[in-house]
């Protein structure tokens, strides 16, 4: 599966910014444990850095055109790794995002399904050959990043699940979404947006005085 690589292929602008927010996370994470009982974390995340290089570097030897053709082996394992933790994972603060390993190490699969689900995504719309997508295309798409979405939801773990929604949408752009298409999809999404922030926002009041009412 390897081919050959040239560096000047890489986006070395691109690496270099990713460069600069690491290097921001490694000092904040001094900033604020430096005086505290996990001082010294910010070098465990220096490490983390130069392993994700080499990996990155080594993944890039990989033909990804080989990749996309085991892809759906690949979401089917995400899926299974998904239905794991809510099955086997451990419950911590109240969610179940955590698989248990040998050794005492935990596995985190809803962050590995990322890089499935681009992939994913990228086979599905490349099939297409470009053609001017369907309420049924688009609706595939979404199930393909919808599925797992809900599963993470379901852990609960909103914030990772919130990263999943920019692989579709810029699979969906990417793809050649119809402005008419979006514009639906903006309009629903934020009606339903607003109807969760009101039924949050009803007040307990009226509760609360039936049962003072009751005990008098």
């Amino acid at each position: 599966m390897s081919r050959y690589v040239s560096y000047r292929d890489f986006d070395w602008l691109l690496l270099t910014f990713i460069l600069l927010i690491c290097a921001l996370g490694v000092m904040e994470i001094h900033s604020a444990t430096v005086h505290t009982k996990f001082a010294g974390a910010h070098i465990k995340q220096v490490y983390w850095v130069l392993g994700g290089l080499v990996g990155m570097f080594l993944i890039s030897l990989l033909n990804y055109q080989a990749m996309l053709e085991q892809v759906h082996w690949m979401y089917i394992a995400a899926i299974g790794s998904l239905m794991g933790v809510l099955i086997f994972g451990q419950r911590y603060l109240g969610a179940k995002r955590w698989i248990k390993m040998p050794g005492g190490n935990h596995f985190q699969p809803s962050e590995w399904v990322k890089l499935i689900l681009i992939l994913a995504v990228a086979k599905y719309f490349a099939d297409l050959h470009q053609r001017e997508l369907s309420w049924s295309d688009f609706i595939k798409a979404g199930a393909i990043v919808g599925v797992p979405m809900l599963m993470v939801l379901a852990q609960p773990d909103l914030g990772t699940a919130l990263t999943y929604m920019p692989i579709a949408i810029m699979g969906l752009f990417l793809g050649g979404v119809r402005a008419k298409q979006a514009i639906i999809v903006l309009v629903l999404a934020g009606l339903h947006a607003f109807s969760l922030a009101q039924a949050e926002a009803v007040p307990e009041g009226p509760s609360c005085e039936l049962h003072g009412a009751g005990g008098r």
